[in-house]
C-alpha cells in the first residue's frame, strides 16, 4: 500500500463558519442555504439542496460556489464539493462526465530529485506532445463504465451487486480502489465509445505536466507549499478525498489540477530505477508481478508525499483507497 504516513485520529479541520460573499447582491435572503452548503452537516446540505431544486435553482447555485471556491477555507472547499455533486456539478456532463483534456507542449521532463535514492539520478526526458486530463477520473465518470460493462464496481461503493454505487454527494470525487488493470480496462472502453485513444500517461509525460519545460519544481505550482494549494496532511487537513479541482491556487503549470494530494495516480510505467528511458522495456508492462508507478501523493501524505518527482510502485492488480488515475490521449 502506498506508504503515506498515518494522521493521528485527533488531528481535525476547524468548525466551518457560514459563506463568505456568495451570492451577489441576493445573499441577504439566502444565508441558512449557504450555511446549510458550506457547513458539515449531511442532513442541512441534503435539505438545502432539496429546497435548491424545487426553486430550480440548481445550475446557478453550483455556479456561485465554483466562482468563490478561492475564499474558502478547506473545510469548506471539502462540504462545498459534496455540495457541487448533490446539486449536479456543472464541470461535468452525461454521458461519459469527462475533464477537459488540456494540451501539453512536448518538451524536456526533469525526472528525480538528487536527496532521494529513488529518485536518483536527476535526468532529462524529451516527451513528445499530449493532452492530459484536467482532473483525475472521477467517481460519476467510472460509473458510466461500470453500468455499460458490468465491470466490478469499486469495493467502496454502497449497493449489492450489479446495483453498487458512489453515494450521492460524492460523484466528483476521484474515483478509488481501482487498479492499474483496471484504469486501462476503463481507457480501452472510453476509446471504443469516443473514436479517440485514450490511456494512462508514462511517467516522464506525467512529470512534465506537473513541472513543465525543463523545470525541476517541488511542487507543480512552484516551491513552497500552503493547505490552500492542495488536500494532503498538513494544516488543518481535510482529512478525507474531495471534489476534484476545489484547490485552483495548486494548478500546474498547464492548468492541470490535484496533481498534488487528494489521490496518487497510477502511471503506464513500470516502476524500474532510473534513469527512465522509453525503450528499455518499462513501457511494456504485460505482467501482473512488476510494480507501476504512482505519483502525485494523497489526502494522507504529508509534504515529502506530494512533491512532484516523489513516486511510489504496487502491483497492478492491486487497488487502494488513496489511489486513482487520470487518462491522456496522443494528437
Amino acid at each position: 500500500m502506498p506508504s503515506d504516513s498515518s494522521p493521528k485520529a485527533s488531528e481535525q479541520y476547524s468548525q466551518i463558519s457560514n459563506a463568505p460573499g456568495l451570492g451577489g447582491p441576493d445573499r441577504g435572503k439566502d444565508l441558512r442555504l449557504w450555511g446549510a452548503l458550506l457547513g458539515r452537516e449531511s442532513r442541512r446540505r441534503e435539505q438545502a439542496v432539496r429546497t435548491i431544486r424545487a426553486l430550480e435553482q440548481e445550475r446557478w447555485y453550483a455556479n456561485q460556489v465554483l466562482n468563490a471556491i478561492t475564499t474558502f477555507q478547506p473545510g469548506q472547499r471539502a462540504s462545498a464539493g459534496k455540495s457541487l455533486s448533490l446539486l449536479g456539478d456543472t464541470r461535468f456532463s452525461a454521458p461519459y462526465y469527462l475533464s477537459e483534456m488540456v494540451a501539453v507542449p512536448g518538451g524536456s521532463a526533469i525526472l528525480g530529485d538528487p536527496h532521494f535514492p529513488e529518485e536518483s539520478p536527476v535526468h532529462t526526458v524529451v516527451v513528445e506532445p499530449f493532452a492530459l486530463a484536467q482532473f483525475p477520473v472521477t467517481q460519476a465518470a467510472y460509473q458510466a463504465f461500470v453500468n455499460a460493462t458490468s465491470r466490478k464496481a469499486p469495493r467502496n461503493w454502497s449497493g449489492i451487486g450489479r446495483r453498487k454505487h458512489p453515494r450521492p454527494d460524492s460523484l466528483n470525487t476521484p474515483v478509488v480502489f481501482v487498479s492499474a488493470r483496471d484504469a486501462e480496462v476503463y481507457c480501452e472502453w472510453l476509446s471504443s465509445e469516443t473514436g479517440f485513444t485514450y490511456r494512462l500517461p508514462t511517467e516522464a509525460e506525467w512529470l512534465l505536466a506537473a513541472r513543465g519545460d525543463n523545470d525541476a519544481r517541488r511542487y507543480p505550482w512552484g516551491n513552497d507549499i500552503s493547505p490552500r494549494y492542495l488536500n494532503a496532511w498538513l494544516g488543518q487537513p481535510i482529512g478525507n478525498v474531495c471534489a476534484v479541482g476545489l484547490f485552483p491556487e495548486g494548478r500546474g503549470p498547464y492548468d492541470h489540477h490535484d496533481q498534488a494530494g487528494n489521490v496518487w495516480e497510477w502511471c503506464s510505467s513500470l516502476y524500474w530505477p532510473y534513469p527512465y528511458s522509453k525503450d528499455d522495456g518499462r513501457e511494456d508492462p504485460g505482467s501482473d508481478s512488476e510494480c507501476r508507478v504512482m505519483h502525485g501523493g494523497s489526502w494522507r501524505s504529508r509534504p515529502v508525499s506530494v512533491r512532484c518527482s516523489a513516486r511510489q510502485g504496487e502491483l497492478p492488480s492491486d487497488s487502494f483507497d488513496v489511489v486513482g488515475f487520470r487518462i491522456a490521449r496522443s494528437p
